[in-house]
């Protein structure tokens, strides 16, 4: 990260250096671009690498070349969350679904842990909201906390009955 960071610092140095100080008219920027293109260039690299480092690099980290590459780089990217899921498609409050136990059984594992948001694909508003309601099915007893309920669990068996 030093020696990528130092690069980046010494290029723009470089580049603040060769470009022309501010000018007036338009057609003597133009001019001023064209004749200093490869600082401009050098400046424009430096601001894509400055982009691309997506990784935080701590102090005793060995790294190859391909480290460095947009390929690898896209690896570490940070993933955004998604604008819209199925509650706000179906424009449903997940917490007025609290009553409705087989919506509520597909954000909870077979063991009563209620699902990430990695794996239910949701807002972390709906995600806080549908965690919210499991909470409170669970306490009122309508919804068990530890496996599924028995009638989902009869219905998942003939399913698999009729597609054998």
């Amino acid at each position: 990260m030093k020696l990528v960071a130092q690069k980046v610092a010494t290029l723009s140095r470089q580049c603040q250096k060769q470009l022309p100080r501010a000018t007036t008219t338009y057609q003597s920027q133009r001019n001023a671009t064209n004749l200093t293109r490869p600082a401009v260039e050098a400046d424009a690299k430096s601001r894509s690498l400055a982009y691309q480092l997506r990784r935080d690099w701590k102090v005793g980290d060995v790294y190859a070349p391909h480290d460095m590459s947009p390929a690898e780089m896209r690896k570490w990217a940070k993933k955004k969350s998604p604008d819209k899921d199925v509650f706000d498609i179906l424009a449903v409050d997940p917490l007025s679904l609290y009553k409705n136990v087989s919506v509520m059984t597909d954000f909870v594992s077979e063991t009563g842990r209620i699902r990430p948001r990695s794996e239910t694909g949701l807002r972390p508003v709906n995600q806080r909201k549908i965690a919210k309601a499991i909470r409170r099915a669970i306490a009122l007893g309508i919804m068990p906390s530890a496996y599924k309920h028995p009638m989902l669990i009869k219905s998942e068996k003939d399913r698999k009955t009729v597609a054998h």
